[in-house]
Formats: structure tokens, C-alpha cells, sequence
């Protein structure tokens, strides 16, 4: 085919849905970290009508899901073989019954689909009722819970052969020959194993492997709530107990369990088991959670701001028209950045109208920002404070100089007033209003009622009035008293100071990086002082 004729092609295609109508597409999560999600698996989720999920997935897989999307809770543990053959006859009915009305339909699935996870019977039903299905592998706990724990499934010179096995029927049944998995040696991982555990172990010794071999219990594997333990063969039934490990529980026999004293990793890091409840708004969030996780923290979101355009933009539209008269224009925070651009490319106007003017920021972030508009600001103070932006401004004449300060509608003025003893004109704009959360919209972590979150992060005074606002003064006393508090800056730690509080971690530079670096420090110190 000729260049053109390709070209011609792809753009006759192009507007093509990459999900069919009318098919099924069974996807595997993954056993939890919804980072393990395959690319394509997020393709599909991201085109579907509706999905049909698995229990202990997690919600944030959910999430990748269009709006419109009608998700459909289709998990079930435990329950009697009958039960469990009936519900998995509805549901199969209920995914031709959705394909057939010409939905792309997601059948998602912990795991991967094809190992202990009955994605077979369920393509069985699609084929034997004419629906064209497409399986998407997923990451098996298999692999990837072992490998969260430390626990490699092969390893040169200590075991060649990986065996999978449910341990959900009982071992005195014929439909597993435990007697031969025990001579066979390797490594054995075992899925649903946690309630016949010690019928288990028992057998595997009868049957003549070594009462030593190692042997670990993992459970919530990859996600911040794993937890390992390693016992031999002849006490992982004891060790269990004491450690009172239920369910969703993986077990691993052989000698590799002895590897993850030198390979764990996950459960090693800084803020892993911590909880950490961000208060940033919504579209802020994101940054901020990624990193904590990346530090191996359970991260709750409470987003106390809601951001709009300002109620009168006359403000904002009339400095826009004037900005060859500004000598500085100053961006507080990247959220001003983004409506401040967001109004001047409405006016038909790009980054050209800045041309004279120059530009100071408060905070890294903010600079980060500006860069996506392809601005390089002239001056940003070491220490990302008003106050450090104004002792910034000391070795600068700005006499009669005119800065414009586009801000949110309840902007700090203390900027300003430094700025004018310095004899220049301050022009502060709203140029987005920051609104509290609707209550009959928040939905209040468990943890945070239950006083068992480790920690709350505000990156701004206002995240601190809308949670008192939100819980009630009280509420909100009592649940941050029993907590670290971590803010991003000196004025949110003033805002906590005024509630007769104290911010326990504060770093020096008010950027997200640094924020980060001193919560896993302050609780890298807490573990190291147990």
C-alpha cells in the first residue's frame, strides 16, 4: 500500500471506537496496585458502557471508567459451591444480556482472568451464546504478590519450577494430589489457601516435604496494607494465628521464601502502612498522591477546595486589557497560573501580551506551571513564601512600579503591603474563587473518624477553615489532635497554630518534592526511635 493510500486509510478509520459494540472484553486488574493494570486493559476500561467488577479490586481501577459508565458489582468470597455456581449463571446471563443490547461491555476481573479466576466458564458462555469476547491478561498474584513480598517464584540454584494450586477444597479430596506436589518440590504458591492452612501443611509433610521448608503468608498483597510472614513448613498454621491473617491470603512453600530478607522492597519504604489524608482540591490531588505512594503510603483523599471562575471577572478582563502598563505581574500558586491563562486565552490573547512585563512566583510548582505556557519566570524567591518573594524584591527598585497579582478571591495581602512600603502599586485581581465542598458531597474517611489516620496534609489556609467548616470545630480539634499534621507552607501552619494546633512537619521549601521528603522523614525517624 502506497504512503498516501495508508494515510487516506487511517484517517477514514480514525474515528472508529478501538471497543466494539456489543462485545465482551474480560479484563484482568491485576491482584491490587492498580498501577499493574495493563495499558490496554486501561484502554478498554476507558471505552466501556459498562463494567462488571470483581470484589478487592481497587476503587481507583473504577475510576478510569468514562462518567456515564454504569458499574456493576459482580464479586462474591466464600459461599457454597451451589450458590456460587448460580451466581456465576446470573452473571453470565448478565453480561450476554448487556452485550446483546449493543453495550462495550468490561468484565473486569481480580488477577488475571484465566488463573483461578473462572474468566474460562464465562468465555465458555459468551461463545456458546454468540458474543464475540476479547481476553486482556492481567498480572497474577501469582507473580506479582511473591515478588511484592521479596519472595522471587524461581531463583538460580534454589528452585527451577513454579507450581499454582487453590487450596480452596479440602486436601483429603482427590482433586488435588498434594502428595505429589510435595515430592515435585519447587515452589508451590497457593491461592485460597487460608482457611485450610494447617490441613494443608500437614499433608504436604505427610506426604515427605521437609517439616523445614519455608514457607510465607501474605496477605492484601501490593497494596498498602500487605503483610508478610514467613514461618516453616511445620508453624505457618500457628504463625498465622498469632498474627491473625484472614483472607485475601496467598501462601508460598519453598526455599525461596528464605530469599526475602535480601529482595523485600514494598514493605521497606518510608511510609509504607502509614495513612495520609490529602486536602488538596480535586485536579491537585493527583501529584501529591502519586508521590506518597511512590513512598508506600495509603493515601485518603479529601479535596477541601473547589475551584471556579470568579463570580465578577469584570476585574480580571479589564488588567487583562492593560497589561503593557504592569511592569510585574506576580503568580502565587499554580492554580492562578491556569485561570489567569485560561482567561487570557479566552480573550483571544496568548503569552505574546506578557511580552512586557516581567514575572516573579512564589513556590516551584508555581514556575513548573508557568513553564507550560512556555514562560520562564524572571524571579522566584529560595524560600517559596510572600515573605521570602518580598526579601526577594529588596535588591529590586520598584519605585512606582505597577505589579498586578492575579489571586484567588481571598488572596493574602501581606505580599502587597510589604511590596508597597517598597514604593511600588499593587494591583491584586481575582482570578478564580476557592469555594468549601458540598457536605452532601464528601464522603469522610473511616480512618480519619476512627482516629486512625497518621497523618493530614493542608497546602493552604484555606483547606484548614473548610475542614473545621466541614466537620465542625470540635470534630475537627479532636481529629487532627490525634494525628500529624504536615502543610506545604508557613501559611497554612499559621492556620493551624490558630486552632491551637501545631503543624509537625513543615519543610523548608514550600514545593511538593520537599513536602514529600519530609513526611518520609519525620516518620522514617518515628520508626527508627520503636
Amino acid at each position: 500500500m502506497r504512503a498516501d493510500e495508508q494515510a487516506g486509510r487511517l484517517t477514514s478509520m480514525d474515528h472508529l471506537p478501538h471497543a466494539m459494540k456489543g462485545c465482551v472484553y474480560i479484563i484482568g486488574a491485576g491482584p491490587g496496585d492498580p498501577g499493574l493494570l495493563t495499558v490496554k486493559g486501561w484502554r478498554f476500561l476507558s471505552e466501556a458502557d459498562i463494567v462488571f467488577y470483581d470484589d478487592l479490586l481497587d476503587p481507583r481501577v473504577l475510576e478510569l471508567t468514562p462518567p456515564a459508565c454504569e458499574r456493576v458489582y459482580a464479586g462474591h468470597r466464600g459461599g457454597r459451591p451451589t450458590e456460587s455456581t448460580r451466581r456465576q449463571d446470573d452473571l453470565n446471563q448478565q453480561l450476554i444480556d448487556a452485550a446483546r443490547a449493543g453495550h462495550r461491555v468490561v468484565r473486569l476481573k481480580g488477577g488475571d482472568p484465566y488463573v483461578f479466576g473462572r474468566g474460562g466458564e464465562e468465555a465458555i458462555a459468551l461463545r456458546d451464546a454468540g458474543i464475540p469476547f476479547e481476553v486482556v491478561s492481567g498480572v497474577s498474584a501469582a507473580m506479582a504478590v511473591p515478588a511484592y513480598a521479596g519472595i522471587p517464584l524461581t531463583h538460580r540454584g534454589v528452585a527451577q519450577t513454579a507450581t499454582l494450586v487453590t487450596g480452596h477444597e479440602d486436601p483429603s479430596s482427590a482433586n488435588v494430589d498434594w502428595a505429589s506436589l510435595a515430592r515435585a518440590g519447587g515452589t508451590l504458591v497457593i491461592f485460597m489457601g487460608s482457611r485450610r492452612v494447617g490441613a494443608i501443611t500437614r499433608t504436604l509433610i505427610e506426604a515427605g516435604r521437609a517439616e523445614t521448608t519455608p514457607a510465607a503468608a501474605i496477605q492484601w498483597g501490593t497494596r498498602p496494607q500487605q503483610r508478610t510472614i514467613t514461618a516453616t513448613l511445620a508453624t505457618l498454621e500457628q504463625e498465622m494465628a498469632t498474627a491473625q491473617l484472614r483472607a485475601p491470603v496467598l501462601l508460598v512453600v519453598g526455599e525461596v521464601v528464605a530469599q526475602r530478607q535480601a529482595l523485600e522492597w514494598f514493605e521497606g519504604r518510608p511510609l509504607f502502612g502509614r495513612r495520609i489524608l490529602i486536602t488538596r482540591s480535586r485536579e491537585q490531588c493527583r501529584p501529591l498522591r502519586l508521590l506518597l505512594e511512590a513512598e508506600g503510603g495509603e493515601v485518603f483523599e479529601l479535596p477541601m477546595l473547589q475551584l471556579s471562575d470568579p463570580e465578577d471577572a469584570a476585574p480580571l478582563d479589564k488588567a487583562l486589557t492593560q497589561l503593557q502598563k504592569f511592569q510585574w505581574i506576580i503568580f502565587t500558586s499554580p492554580n492562578a497560573v491556569s485561570y489567569f491563562f485560561t482567561s487570557l486565552q479566552r480573550s483571544g490573547r496568548d503569552a505574546r501580551a506578557l511580552g512586557s512585563c516581567r514575572i516573579a512566583t512564589i513556590g516551584s510548582a508555581t514556575a513548573s506551571h508557568l513553564a507550560d505556557y512556555g514562560i520562564s519566570p524572571d524571579l522566584t524567591p529560595t524560600s517559596h513564601s510572600s515573605a521570602g518573594l518580598a526579601a526577594a524584591f529588596a535588591d529590586i527598585d520598584l519605585q512606582d512600579a505597577q505589579i498586578l497579582i492575579p489571586s484567588s478571591a481571598i488572596g493574602i495581602t501581606d505580599l502587597d503591603e510589604e511590596l508597597e512600603r517598597q514604593g511600588a502599586k499593587t494591583q491584586r485581581v481575582t482570578a478564580y474563587e476557592n469555594h468549601p465542598p458540598n457536605p452532601d458531597e464528601v464522603e469522610i474517611p473511616e480512618a480519619l473518624s476512627s482516629g486512625e489516620m497518621d497523618c493530614v496534609v493542608f497546602a493552604s489556609p484555606s483547606a484548614v477553615h473548610h475542614f473545621v467548616e466541614l466537620l465542625g470545630r470540635d470534630q475537627a480539634f479532636e481529629s487532627l489532635a490525634q494525628t500529624r499534621i504536615a502543610v506545604i507552607g508557613p501559611t497554612p501552619a499559621r492556620a493551624i497554630t490558630a486552632l491551637g494546633l501545631q503543624a509537625a512537619i513543615q519543610p523548608d521549601t514550600s514545593s511538593v518534592e520537599d513536602l514529600v521528603r519530609a513526611i518520609s522523614a519525620d516518620f522514617d525517624r518515628s520508626r527508627a526511635a520503636m
